[in-house]
């Protein structure tokens, strides 16, 4: 790869083997042909747009090979079903919407709705087993979760524990524990909730027709009250203010309100010499006294407090800061 050149990754759609559809980001080593032999897994935050991790995706691959040229290393970004407007659509390729073909999945009627937890989990270990299939049996697999991602990951771990070629796993922002009683969670456990959800799912439309005329407004509040990138703000504008995503999203809240509770304590002894885990000082989902928690309970893992002001969201301002510091983990 010559010195300016820089890798790029591209969506991909595909079929699994239980017949559901799934899209993938994938950033693939692009000077040789022969299989990567390190996959980097990103099961994402919520929400789970593979868009918003591009960025993210591309900059670790491109700072691993500035690091270690001889890393043969392909990214994958893992989508949650539903947070984006393209999983509503069928293609000329697939005759079934990706959400529909996961409703289909989960339920033989097909009843069309948003998908659960424990549902968005087991879409990310039939997609983890399938790309092991598309790999040699001694690839190494690093798992890296953001946000409420981590705790998938630890899902992940704790129900392929038979998998010997998962070397790491990194958590960023890890909300693996007691989010409902978090700041941000006390809010969301009221948004997310039945009912409030489907208003304000009907709120964010309204607002978008409201300013369709008029984008550079709606971007404008958006960067005001974000702080988001342009790159963000059109990503979320394209893909994420709509009636059936917010719904997907705010349901996949409400489920995280009720499931993350108590920390995953065996999968983390089990796995705690592979594990990074990453905190924000003043992170609002996951603070210090989080990263505390967990080396009082772990003094020997290497969990890291930030110090610098990144902040929980930092796919939409900091993607390639983090890159930098994610590649001296793997």
């Amino acid at each position: 790869m010559f010195e300016n050149e820089k890798t790029t990754g591209c969506l991909e759609t595909w079929e699994l083997p239980n017949k559901a559809i799934s899209q993938v980001f994938i950033c693939r080593n692009q000077e040789t042909p022969v299989p990567s032999r390190t996959v980097m897994i990103i099961i994402p935050g919520n929400p789970g747009v593979l868009q918003f991790y591009k960025p993210f995706a591309e900059s670790i691959v491109n700072n691993a090979h500035q690091v270690r040229p001889t890393l043969n290393l392909d990214v994958i970004v893992l989508q949650h079903v539903g947070h984006s407007l393209a999983d509503f659509s069928a293609s000329e390729s697939h005759q079934e919407s990706i959400v529909h073909s996961w409703n289909r999945y989960f339920d033989a009627s097909g009843t069309p709705g948003p998908l659960s937890m424990d549902q968005q989990i087991n879409h990310k270990l039939i997609l983890f087993d399938h790309i092991r299939t598309l790999y040699p049996k001694d690839t190494r697999f690093i798992l890296c979760g953001h946000s409420i991602g981590c705790f998938m990951t630890l899902a992940v771990l704790r129900h392929r524990s038979q998998v010997g070629n998962i070397e790491k796993a990194i958590l960023l922002f890890p909300a693996i524990k007691e989010i409902a009683r978090t700041p941000n969670g006390r809010v969301m456990q009221w948004i997310s909730m039945w009912g409030v959800r489907h208003v304000v799912a009907f709120i964010v439309m309204m607002m978008r027709l409201l300013f369709m005329g008029f984008p550079v407004i709606l971007h404008a509040i958006l960067e005001y009250f974000t702080g988001m990138t342009s790159y963000a703000i059109e990503i979320t504008t394209t893909y994420l203010l709509f009636q059936q995503t917010g719904l997907h999203t705010l349901t996949l809240a409400d489920w995280e309100m009720k499931q993350v509770l108590e920390l995953d304590f065996e999968t983390i002894k089990r796995n705690h010499d592979k594990l990074v885990l990453y905190y924000g000082p003043n992170d609002q989902w996951a603070d210090e006294s989080h990263y505390k928690d967990m080396k009082v309970k772990f003094p020997e893992i290497e969990a890291i407090l930030c110090k610098d002001n990144v902040q929980h969201g930092f796919v939409v301002h900091s993607s390639g800061f983090m890159a930098e510091k994610v590649v001296q983990w793997i």
